[in-house]
């Protein structure tokens, strides 16, 4: 946690009289037969959102049915309230408005950063009320990535540290750039944090439980070749091929029917969201008494002060 959709289906019915997720988002229109049937509805038109200062941008390329997200929040991406809504909003933007897209790129524009997680300034002699705000957008900002209906690619081009590492876990597929600079895992327990439960569990899930085990405790971060070995990533891949690659596998994604692909997604996923909703509240609850704690504002206030002496010298 250094500077660390609802898409839960519902019994209610849309207009049409079918089962909506939480949202109102229609699962017709995620997978309407016509949209493949009928080649000319996606247009040659490419769709870009956001000005550059924005902290996410989106673009959406329509007739590969592609769209990327790109991260902007300097200088290192790190997850403030702000970011996470962000990020959800403009994730439901391109889900709801483009139902014909498939893939999404997830991008920094810093070539050195994906995320450095959480923003410490969020976590350090916080306003409680912001507080709450701020861990209940970051819950939120999990659910919606790892239940999004579209395929999302991770091109992880430098650091993603603690929830940037999150992050890249929640995406259907991870591509790191092969530079040994760059690293990637779960490094709270470094501040004197340990990952919430959800966040462990995710971990367990993605590299196994001895392996999550060490890297939860010791706060470990693997350089590309140790993260595709414990299967962090999924392919290590040379800068000047990775734009072409994370192309080629945004592609492979969206070339699978999108009813099978969505519904075989929900059905390994969904019922660990579901227990995070099940336990929302004391979650936030045992997150909020844990960061208020003395010890742990000291520990926060003794690594800022670190930062500081490193930048300096």
């Amino acid at each position: 946690w250094i500077a660390i959709r609802e898409y839960i289906f519902c019994k209610s019915k849309n207009s049409n009289g079918m089962i909506s997720p939480v949202g109102g988002f229609s699962w017709g229109r995620i997978i309407s037969s016509s949209i493949y049937k009928n080649k000319n509805l996606l247009t040659s038109a490419f769709f870009s959102t956001g000005k550059v200062n924005d902290i996410v941008t989106t673009e959406v390329d329509e007739k590969d049915a592609v769209a990327t997200m790109v991260f902007n929040r300097p200088p290192v991406n790190s997850l403030s309230l702000e970011m996470c809504q962000t990020i959800s909003q403009n994730l439901k933007h391109i889900e709801n408005n483009h139902p014909h897209i498939q893939s999404l790129l997830l991008k920094s524009s810093n070539p050195n950063i994906f995320s450095a997680g959480i923003a410490i300034e969020e976590l350090h002699n916080p306003d409680p009320h912001r507080l709450a705000q701020f861990w209940t957008s970051f819950q939120q900002l999990f659910i919606d990535l790892y239940t999004s209906r579209l395929a999302v690619i991770a091109v992880i081009q430098g650091h993603a540290i603690a929830g940037g590492c999150l992050i890249a876990m929640c995406a259907d597929y991870r591509v790191m750039i092969s530079k040994k600079t760059a690293t990637i895992g779960l490094s709270e327990t470094k501040l004197g944090i340990s990952a919430p439960l959800w966040m462990a569990d995710l971990m367990v899930r993605t590299v196994g439980t001895r392996e999550a085990e060490k890297g939860l405790c010791l706060g470990l971060l693997y350089v590309p070749g140790q993260a595709m070995g414990i299967g962090l990533v999924d392919e290590v891949v040379e800068e000047k091929k990775m734009e072409e690659r994370a192309r080629e596998v945004a592609m492979m994604w969206t070339g699978i029917p999108p009813e099978a692909r969505v519904k075989s997604k929900m059905d390994c996923r969904m019922r660990y969201v579901e227990d995070l909703e099940r336990s929302r509240k004391d979650d936030l609850d045992s997150f909020c008494e844990f960061v208020l704690r003395e010890g742990v504002q000291r520990n926060l206030g003794l690594y800022i002060e670190k930062l500081k002496t490193k930048k300096a010298s």
